[in-house]
């Protein structure tokens, strides 16, 4: 008799007892989202966020071991387990479950992206997507919201809705979340070419506004700023010439303290490529010069040896020497010539390239420098420029920096006899 009542307990919902490794340690409920963190320990994902996130915590909350990683390993198995053990009492009428299947990443996604429709949820939210995404390593075959053009939009939306500081040194601590979340999304995505050219032209391109202004304002946090700058780099290679002709002298001030910081490579090869695409667009070559972009990149080129770093550090100084104030920066360093001549015959048929047409803006203009040029081995690289298999562009632009101070340098003793005559 008491087998059947409590039989009839239990088909009434009343009793629907949960095995006590399913129970999160923190909040004492079945698990939806197990991850373990370092000293071994597993717990709902929610609440282990807010225990270390929220409130700072830095122990662990059952072992009150220190933590030093505090990555959150999601716990597959131990998922699989609570999932099957929900659908088993699926009956009952005191167990819900309605979280998506953990292969079933696009159902899980489009419930995340109503979260995101509501203020209080939006951080949140993207954290989730991020984790989502990070998990199946940005694999669309798995998560085709990666491409989804809405989800972009909806994000973007994020960024330019937030108002940002009109005041420069804000620390990194006083970024707001909602962009730091924002922001980091949007670099996992993978809008199309049109959708992301779109978006960004929209309204004048306040989203290139927005990111501009990241770069400026968040000096202390490196990451976001790294971050909106690889944003830029793919914006500027498929918006219209006019979107980046705005740009402001504090612009590429920001840009030049990210390369001269040389903390991550991969923040300097961004710069480097957004200064690729936009110096040729209204007066960026001015307000690059104007944000003391020339002396950095000099002594940049003086340390790096990698091809492909010096090609698109010399590939932009031969940009900027097109202009008058460019060459008279280039040629106020102490070592401007030096570094380029240095560097041909030794990076690439690209990095000749750029350098003697570098060097033949600045000898063409300046005669006084030849002498300087003859002392630091310029003229002897020119020389065997000319000799060697260049492309046959190249050794033109060689013969003509020749022409130019021929008769200086044909009395030095140390001027190749060859092409004395």
């Amino acid at each position: 008799m008491q087998r059947e009542e409590q039989e009839i307990q239990r088909m009434d919902g009343f009793e629907h007892q949960a095995p006590s490794f399913f129970i999160c340690p923190i909040s004492l409920q079945v698990m939806k989202d197990p991850v373990t963190i370092s000293t071994g320990m597993t717990f709902d994902r929610e609440s282990i966020q807010k225990w270390l996130f929220s409130y700072k915590k830095v122990i662990c909350p059952v072992t009150k071991q220190p933590l030093s990683d505090f990555r959150l390993t999601p716990n597959s198995n131990l998922l699989r387990l609570i999932q099957s053990w929900h659908l088993q009492h699926a009956s009952s009428s005191t167990t819900k479950f309605v979280e998506p299947e953990p292969n079933n990443h696009d159902a899980l996604m489009k419930v995340l992206v109503e979260e995101i429709k509501q203020p209080h949820l939006q951080v949140k939210s993207l954290r989730k997507i991020k984790s989502l995404i990070q998990e199946n390593r940005g694999d669309s075959s798995r998560i085709t919201c990666i491409r989804d053009d809405s989800l972009f939009s909806l994000v973007v939306s994020l960024v330019v809705k937030t108002e940002l500081p009109g005041v420069p040194q804000i620390t990194g601590n006083d970024t707001p979340e909602i962009i730091n979340e924002a922001v980091s999304s949007l670099c996992l995505l993978r809008p199309s070419d049109e959708t992301l050219k779109m978006v960004s032209q929209n309204e004048n391109g306040l989203l290139i506004e927005s990111l501009c202004l990241i770069i400026t304002q968040y000096l202390s946090n490196l990451q976001i700023r790294i971050q909106a700058a690889l944003l830029l780099k793919s914006i500027f290679e498929v918006v219209d010439g006019i979107y980046k002709e705005g740009l402001r002298v504090e612009f590429f001030e920001s840009i030049t303290e990210i390369l001269k910081d040389q903390i991550s490579k991969h923040g300097s090869l961004t710069v480097l490529a957004i200064l690729m695409e936009v110096l040729s667009y209204g007066k960026n070559k001015e307000k690059a010069i104007e944000g003391g972009l020339i002396p950095i990149l000099i002594e940049l080129l003086a340390e790096d040896n990698e091809r492909h770093v010096c090609e698109m550090m010399l590939a932009v100084l031969e940009k900027l020497c097109q202009k008058a104030e460019g060459r008279a920066a280039f040629l106020a360093h102490p070592a401007g010539i030096a570094v380029v001549s240095s560097k041909i015959l030794k990076v690439s048929y690209v990095g000749d390239d750029k350098s003697i047409s570098l060097l033949s803006s600045v000898l063409r203009c300046r005669g006084e420098v030849a002498q300087e040029f003859m002392e630091v081995g310029g003229v002897t690289k020119i020389c065997l420029v000319i000799e060697s298999g260049c492309n046959l562009k190249t050794k033109e632009k060689a013969r003509e920096i020749l022409g130019f101070h021929l008769k200086t340098w044909n009395k030095t003793p140390c001027f190749p006899s060859l092409f004395k005559a």
